[in-house]
């Protein structure tokens, strides 16, 4: 019994080594099977990429001049036979302007999708094939699936390939025709060219003479000319004048009304100095808070219409607080880059809470141009 004991472990070592012997082998030959279906999955993905994913829209072919191709004669023609070349023309190969969506097997999903070769059914268990009897490989949520899509999509670009080769080769017969016929068509204007230079040259004599002819009536004119010109110019030189004066006109009695009220004439209207306590930055949100009403670039001082909710963060909801010491930025209304937009800061000395305006004072340090009325005032 002890002999049987040591011949059946001797053969169950020597069993063991077999399989460790086939395992490492299997292992070589597994992760080269792994590696070489990891890249193949890896140069499917790249190869879709590279694949339009979806037809060519059916777009109508706009509307191109056809050539005239009727002989060139002194008649006036005023339908002149044309070729028929854009009839047949294909204009959605060439695309809408931008380009077509491509394939994109990129995602983790269709990245599962490939890494799966059976079909699983809605109860997580391989699908069998009724013919073969095996599991099934082909269907939506497989490997295939993705392949097919992939292989029909290139079928279809390849046919779009072919049809654009042979719209190719119909727009270089049309080229060539239409040099060949350019050619000749310089051939003829050549001659004609030729007889109008030496009529030109009959028209320039005989030019000389009329030129002589109204020199004297030129001379004439010339002064008529340059009193009527006088006039015109001083005629709209004075609209203009008259333009400037009603809008500087306009722009006066608006600052003179600004000024009447910020002074407390004709209302009692509150004027609310700013507060001597130090302003905490920050505290006041950021945006467009109103816009130039006035300004005076000789005393360096702009009155500006804030927005009620902006009064309201300055001076409080009830609008009993004094004004805080801050300072707000301007900007033009046109726009432009922030640096050519930009105009100064101004700092708040004075509010009038009832009409929402503000008298700052322009701080030159920052001042880059003129304010002007209807600047942008923001925080």
């Amino acid at each position: 019994m002890g002999k049987v004991l040591r011949v059946l472990v001797v053969l169950i070592a020597l069993l063991g080594l077999a399989a460790l012997f086939f395992a490492s082998k299997n292992y070589s030959k597994r992760e080269a099977l792994a590696g070489r279906a990891h890249a193949l999955e890896e140069a499917v993905i790249r190869l879709a990429g590279t694949l339009e994913a979806e037809d060519l829209p059916d777009e109508q072919a706009p509307s191109y001049p056809e050539r005239d191709i009727s002989p060139v004669t002194s008649r006036d023609l005023a339908t002149p036979e044309r070729a028929d070349f854009w009839s047949g023309y294909k204009a959605k190969l060439e695309g809408r302007g931008e380009p077509p969506p491509m394939l994109s097997y990129g995602s983790q999903a269709m990245r599962l999708q490939l890494r799966q070769y059976f079909k699983v059914g809605a109860d997580g268990k391989y699908e069998i094939n009724a013919l073969t009897g095996s599991p099934s490989t082909e269907g939506a949520g497989t490997m295939d699936e993705l392949l097919k899509r992939a292989q029909d999509r290139a079928k279809a670009q390849y046919n779009n390939l072919l049809a654009t080769r042979s719209e190719l080769s119909s727009v270089r017969a049309e080229l060539v025709s239409t040099i060949e016929d350019l050619n000749r068509q310089k051939q003829s204007a050549r001659a004609d060219k030729r007889a109008i230079e030496s009529l030109n040259g009959e028209v320039m004599r005989l030019g000389g003479e009329v030129r002589d002819i109204s020199s004297k009536l030129t001379a004439a004119n010339g002064k008529l000319t340059a009193a009527q010109a006088q006039v015109e110019e001083l005629t709209d030189t004075n609209a203009t004048l008259q333009e400037n004066i009603t809008e500087l006109t306009a722009r006066v009695e608006e600052q003179e009304q600004i000024i009447r009220e910020l002074k407390g004439a004709g209302g009692g209207l509150k004027v609310v100095q700013t507060s001597d306590a130090p302003f905490q930055e920050g505290s006041l949100t950021p945006g467009d808070k109103g816009r130039i009403v006035s300004s005076n670039e000789e005393w360096k001082y702009a009155v500006i219409e804030f927005t009620p909710e902006f009064v309201t963060e300055l001076i409080g909801e009830n609008r009993d607080r004094a004004l805080p010491a801050c300072e707000v930025m301007v900007r033009r209304a046109e726009g432009g880059s922030p640096d050519e937009a930009f105009v100064t800061r101004l700092k708040l000395r004075q509010i009038l809470k009832e009409k929402n305006l503000v008298i700052a004072d322009i701080l030159t340090d920052w001042q880059q141009k003129p304010v002007k009325v209807g600047d942008v005032v923001f925080n």
